[in-house]
């Protein structure tokens, strides 16, 4: 992600040092080894301004020499080459979920340098919840070794609207009683640092765009299914948020059903994306057709055994499938005619375990397409960070916040008061 632009006022000549500080930062993050002509040239900064930055960096162990790069067309000297020190601070990444959380230590980086998962009841009390996140993350930091003064910064992402100006959730369907409480505080209580809290999908998001299937793009949208459905909107390399918050949620959308294509099992009651899309409902749709007789306890294991059955032919199951892949199919479709990105990323248990049904999707997407005289070329893939990328992106979220010069961060206020 760019960091936003920020106007300076007038005069600010500490503001000015903080954003030039946070530019080089975020150029040296993503373009780095980088030698400090090259910085000069990208960042439109003369070469004494950025020498005394780099320098003072260095000497406060925030970056690192690292060689040689290539003498010019015209010979000369050859240039030292800078990167951030990956050990210099770390960031943690949660992902909070209805019966865990899971937590992410990385470096400066974004390398995943441990993950441990805390488990609990649903319906547990969120402060006791919290309690365990914290006592386990003070765990992970003990038994590497690192103090509370490198620690850069906590992303989290949860389910539900996000309340960005008090740091909570302002609505948590699927959490429930976590709306309200103050999550970012509590964190921030303890260890002093910002605390970025984010809707889920938008942290999936994020990982996929930076790390994953959407790397190559500036404009995407990621489509999460599991309880039920959402989206993550890239728009011109920036994270659609909308006014409050809620940008995205195309599980509540009607799904217009087809009179001539009616659906036998997948949709039953359901009017909405996001209870028809739900794993739930999918794994009801496949005991419907395969087992009416009987009924199981949702399980992912046996919902796997279902996805399965359709790689061997199944026809009842396929039958499924193909249902479940038009209605899909259809959502990616007017998302395709909404927002036209360079490609919709999948994610999710189904999708990521059923090839067919992903052939299914591509089929029923081109063969609507057929009748519309525009041109789409939006792609539609598979995520490839699967379960990893919540945490992703909530380490970058994290990791942002070098960036940001809006951003009052204690650790960059340690580090330039240390070589002052």
């Amino acid at each position: 992600m760019i960091p936003e632009a920020h106007l300076i006022k007038k005069g600010d000549s500490s503001y000015l040092k903080k954003v030039n500080e946070t530019r080089l930062l975020y150029i040296i993050y993503k373009e780095g080894p980088v030698s400090r002509v090259d910085l000069s040239r990208e960042a439109s900064m003369s070469k004494a301004a950025v020498s005394e930055i780099i320098n003072r960096l260095c000497d406060a162990g925030m970056l690192l020499e690292v060689g040689k790069g290539q003498s010019t067309s015209k010979g000369g000297k050859r240039p030292t080459l800078i990167r951030l020190n990956p050990d210099r601070g770390y960031v943690f990444g949660l992902e909070i979920k209805r019966s865990e959380t899971i937590i992410a230590l990385a470096n400066i980086d974004g390398d995943l340098l441990n993950t441990s998962v805390i488990e609990y009841e649903v319906g547990s009390p969120v402060s006791t919840i919290l309690k365990r996140i914290i006592r386990e993350m003070e765990n992970v930091l003990a038994l590497k070794k690192i103090s509370h003064d490198k620690l850069i910064a906590i992303g989290i992402g949860a389910p539900g609207q996000i309340n960005y100006d008090e740091g909570n959730l302002l609505v948590a369907d699927t959490l429930k009683n976590w709306a309200h409480e103050p999550i970012s505080e509590v964190f921030q209580e303890t260890f002093h640092v910002p605390v970025i809290l984010e809707n889920d999908v938008n942290t999936i998001t994020l990982g996929e765009y930076l790390y994953g299937a959407g790397k190559e793009e500036k404009d995407l949208i990621c489509i999460a299914i599991s309880d039920g459905i959402g989206a993550g909107i890239i728009h011109n390399q920036s994270l659609v948020k909308g006014v409050q918050g809620a940008a995205g949620e195309i599980g509540y959308i009607e799904y217009v059903r087809s009179v001539d294509r009616p659906l036998e099992y997948i949709c039953n009651s359901h009017i909405i994306y996001g209870d028809i899309l739900s794993e739930k409902n999918l794994f009801s749709a496949f005991q419907l057709s395969v087992n009416p007789d009987e009924k199981e306890p949702f399980k992912r294991a046996r919902l796997a055994e279902y996805l399965a059955m359709a790689e061997s032919g199944n026809p009842r199951v396929c039958q499924v499938l193909d249902e479940y892949a038009y209605v899909l199919g259809s959502l990616c479709l007017n998302l395709q005619k909404t927002l036209n990105p360079g490609v919709i990323v999948l994610n999710g248990f189904v999708i990521e375990n059923s090839p067919y049904l992903l052939k299914r999707v591509h089929h029923e997407v081109d063969e609507s397409l057929k009748n519309i005289p525009l041109t789409f070329r939006s792609k539609i893939t598979i995520g490839e960070l699967k379960i990893e990328a919540g945490l992703r992106g909530a380490v970058v979220m994290a990791l942002q916040t070098l960036f940001n010069p809006n951003q009052e961060n204690p650790f960059l206020e340690r580090l330039v008061s240390d070589v002052i």
